[in-house]
């Protein structure tokens, strides 16, 4: 009974280096020379602190980290690790410390201009608001040859008459003036003034559409979501949930030991996209991407972290209660407020 109330104190003892495996993963393990920064880094600097442990790290590849874990060569890892039901077969996690998910990176195409136009006019927002105001014009291109038909600009007979009624329309919605039409009787004019007053309206609201749309396609990419990947070469890092969402997506795989040397393929053009955790990706895409790059689709297949230990380890519940412990002091939402900008 004594040894066995003495061993908890005997495992977190000053002199006991709890030895941590890491792996490059920024902004949770950024290496800084022979040290290491990072989301992760303060999490578990605040973790052992509070258990009485010392650490010493040891850098590692990511896809090594969970055999270093099965044979007790390492007793945690931190990397952003998901916790996965497979994993836990053969390992234990810690609470989930932060919720996240997979995203794409891919390149920007730099096509002409003329081409941009035309795909900002396929955005079905922008289609809806052009096929609105071509609707509009129709109607009251129609409102104003019944009106005015048999005048001195209109003719009586349907053809031409409805096309200078349109022209008349589209003249004034777009306020460049009658032109060469303009409705000469009241009933006319006092249609020409309501249609003014909406079309107006409307063509602006079209040219917004349009101008936004324009923009969005100066930063375009052909792949624009997970669904686009069949067939595509995707680069992700070996031994890592992503590729199994790649290869089920019907991409084909490039694998990679660190995600550094992916960005270097997709700056090459050797792969059409990187699949991987969001936070290192939208970093690079900020920070280091140039404006070439750009985060695409959706969060996928969203996933928490958690810190890992040897199956059956002393240090998962004492952990727990540390993890608890800094989420509700508020000191991990400002760790998360340095790394990511938002404490929620």
């Amino acid at each position: 009974m004594v040894a066995a109330a003495l061993l908890p104190a005997a495992l977190f003892a000053e002199d006991t280096a709890v030895v941590v495996g890491v792996a490059s993963f920024p902004p949770l393990v950024i290496e800084t020379g022979e040290s290491f920064e990072g989301f992760d880094i303060d999490i578990w600097s605040e973790v052992s602190d509070a258990i009485g442990v010392d650490s010493t790290y040891r850098l590692m590849l990511f896809g090594n980290l969970m055999e270093a874990l099965r044979s007790g060569e390492i007793d945690v890892a931190l990397a952003g690790i998901s916790i996965t039901r497979d994993r836990e077969l053969e390992m234990d996690f810690s609470h989930p410390y932060m919720n996240t998910g997979l995203r794409l990176l891919t390149v920007v195409d730099e096509d002409p201009g003329w081409l941009r136009l035309l795909r900002s006019l396929e955005a079905k927002a922008t289609l809806r608001v052009l096929g609105s105001l071509m609707a509009f014009v129709v109607l009251c291109a129609h409102i104003l040859f019944f009106a005015e038909r048999g005048s001195s600009d209109i003719s009586n007979r349907y053809f031409p008459g409805i096309f200078e009624a349109g022209w008349c329309i589209l003249a004034t919605i777009t306020t460049v003036g009658y032109g060469d039409v303009a409705p000469r009787r009241w009933l006319g004019r006092i249609a020409a003034a309501v249609m003014m007053l909406i079309g107006i309206s409307l063509f602006g609201v079209a040219i917004a559409h349009l101008s936004a749309g324009l923009t969005m396609a100066a930063l375009h990419s052909d792949i624009s979501g997970p669904e686009d990947l069949e067939g595509r070469t995707v680069a992700t890092v070996s031994g890592t949930t992503s590729t199994a969402t790649a290869i089920r997506y019907g991409a084909r795989l490039r694998e990679v030991e660190k995600i550094e040397d992916a960005y270097g393929l997709l700056e090459a053009g050797e792969v059409d996209a990187i699949l991987f955790d969001a936070a290192p990706l939208m970093r690079y895409a900020v920070e280091d991407g140039n404006n070439t790059v750009m985060i695409v689709g959706p969060l996928i297949e969203r996933q928490s972290y958690g810190i890992a230990f040897p199956a059956g380890s002393e240090l998962r519940e004492p952990v727990n209660r540390a993890l608890l412990e800094l989420d509700e002091s508020g000191r991990l939402g400002r760790i998360r407020a340095r790394w990511f900008g938002s404490s929620d």
